[in-house]
C-alpha cells in the first residue's frame, strides 16, 4: 500500500474551493479535476515518482498478470461552469480514429486531434454536491414541443422537416444546424427576453445561464434538445460511449476508462469535428438510469454496470472490514472522518482527502475506524485483457 498524490488540472470552469477544501490545498488558483490514475496526460505520482512509469517497470506487481495498462481514471470533478458539450468513442471508434489521426502525423498533443488514445470512454459520474448534467436527447416530441414553446423553431430551417416527421436521420440534419460555429443573429436576444413558461421553466433558466457563459453559441439551446439531469449527493449517472452529455455545475467523483478522446458539440472554444462527432453519436432519445448508494454500515456497495475497465464503491466504515477481492488496483479516497488500512505489519492512517493505492499483488487489507470511503477498482469480472 502507498499514499498517491494526484494530478491537477485548472481548466478556467473549475471550482476556487471544493477541490482545494477537501484536499486541504491552498485556494490560490482555480481546480478543475484532480485525477486517480496513470493516463500519460497527467499521471498522478507516488513520493514524486509517476504511478505511469511504476505501473511500466512492474506492470504485474501492480495491475495483475491479466492487465499490462492501468484500466481506469478517476477524477475529482468540481465545476462552477458548463463544461463543453461531448460525446465518446466505443472501442471500434477510438482505435480507428487514433490509427487514422497517426497516419495523418496529427501531433498527439495538437489541438485539432479528436484521438489521443485507442481506447473507449464509459464514465459514471458520482455527485458530492447538488450536481446539474444535460444527458442524452430528449424524446423527439418532447423536443419538438419545447423549441415550438419558447418561438424558436424560425431560427432553425431544419427544425421543419424534423417537427413533420421526428426520425433519427432528420434529427441529425437538425442537430447539426444547432452546433455549427457561426453566430445565429437574433438567437441570443430571443433568448434572452424570453420568461420561463411551464411546463419547461428550468429548461429555459439553464439555456438563459449558458447564454451568460457562451453568447455567441448556438449550442446554448442544448437544455431544449437533452435531459437535464438534476442529481443528489450519492446519486450517480452512467455514461455509455455514444451519447451526448454536458455538466452544467456541481462536484463529484467521475470514474471512466483511461482514455482522453473527447469530441466536442459545443459550449467550447476547443476544436470541434462536426463530421467525426456525427458519426459516433447515438442519434436516439435516451434517458440515463439514475443510480443511487443507500445507508449501509460497514458494507462496501458498488453500482452494477455492463463494463469491464471500472467500478466505484462507497463504504459507510463504522468498525472494521475487509477491502473487497478484486483483481487488479484499487485506489481509495477519503471523503471524511479517520481510519487505518491495515495488512499484515503495514498499517497506513488515511484521513479526509488523503488516498491509498493497493496493489494487486498486497491482498488481505483491512479497514477499521469511522470515515467515509471511496474505491476505484476493475471491473469486477476481471476479464481485462489487452
Amino acid at each position: 500500500m502507498r499514499y498517491i498524490t494526484p494530478s491537477f488540472q485548472d481548466y478556467n470552469w473549475g471550482s476556487k474551493d471544493f477541490i482545494q477544501d477537501l484536499l486541504s490545498l491552498p485556494k490560490t488558483r482555480i481546480i478543475a479535476e484532480a485525477w486517480y490514475g496513470a493516463h500519460p496526460k497527467a499521471p498522478a505520482t507516488i513520493d514524486g515518482v509517476s504511478l505511469a512509469e511504476l505501473v511500466h517497470r512492474d506492470p504485474e506487481f501492480w495491475l495483475g498478470p491479466r492487465c499490462k495498462d492501468f484500466p481506469y481514471l478517476m477524477k475529482i470533478l468540481a465545476a462552477e461552469q458548463a463544461l463543453s458539450i461531448q460525446v465518446h468513442p466505443n472501442k471500434k471508434q477510438a482505435e480507428q480514429g487514433f490509427a487514422r489521426e497517426n497516419s495523418q502525423q496529427i501531433p498527439l498533443d495538437s489541438p485539432q486531434r479528436n484521438y489521443r488514445d485507442p481506447n473507449h470512454k464509459p464514465e459514471l459520474l458520482l455527485a458530492l454536491s447538488k450536481f446539474s448534467a444535460l444527458c442524452g436527447f430528449r424524446d423527439f416530441e418532447d423536443m419538438r414541443n419545447i423549441i415550438l414553446h419558447y418561438d424558436l423553431d424560425r431560427f432553425f430551417a431544419k427544425f421543419s422537416p424534423f417537427a413533420k416527421q421526428p426520425n433519427p436521420d432528420t434529427f441529425l440534419d437538425f442537430y447539426h444546424e444547432t452546433i455549427s460555429r457561426s453566430s445565429l443573429p437574433g438567437l441570443s436576444e430571443h433568448l434572452a427576453k424570453l420568461s420561463p413558461r411551464p411546463p419547461y421553466e428550468q429548461e429555459l433558466r439553464w439555456a438563459q445561464k449558458l447564454l451568460e457563459q457562451y453568447p455567441a453559441d448556438r449550442s446554448i439551446i442544448s437544455p431544449f434538445l437533452l435531459n437535464l439531469i438534476e442529481l443528489t449527493p450519492y446519486q450517480a449517472i452512467y455514461l455509455e460511449t455514444g451519447i451526448v452529455h454536458a455538466y452544467l455545475g456541481g462536484a463529484g467523483i467521475e470514474i471512466m476508462a483511461a482514455s482522453d478522446n473527447v469530441l466536442r458539440a459545443g459550449l467550447t472554444q476547443k476544436h470541434m469535428d462536426t463530421h467525426e462527432l456525427l458519426k459516433i453519436l447515438k442519434p436516439n432519445p435516451y434517458f440515463p438510469k439514475l443510480l443511487s448508494f443507500t445507508s449501509v454500515p460497514d458494507t462496501w456497495q458498488s453500482f452494477p454496470l455492463e463494463v469491464q475497465d471500472f467500478s466505484l464503491w462507497r463504504l459507510e466504515l463504522h468498525h472494521e472490514t475487509a477491502i473487497p477481492k478484486i483483481d487488479g488496483a484499487k485506489i481509495i479516497l477519503c471523503l471524511n472522518g479517520d481510519a487505518l488500512l491495515k495488512r499484515q505489519s503495514q498499517s497506513l492512517p488515511i484521513k479526509r482527502g488523503a488516498s491509498i493505492i493497493i496493489p494487486h499483488s498486497e491482498k488481505g487489507v483491512i479497514a477499521i475506524g469511522k470515515a467515509e470511503l471511496i474505491m476505484a477498482a476493475p471491473g469486477c469480472t476481471a476479464a481485462f485483457l489487452n
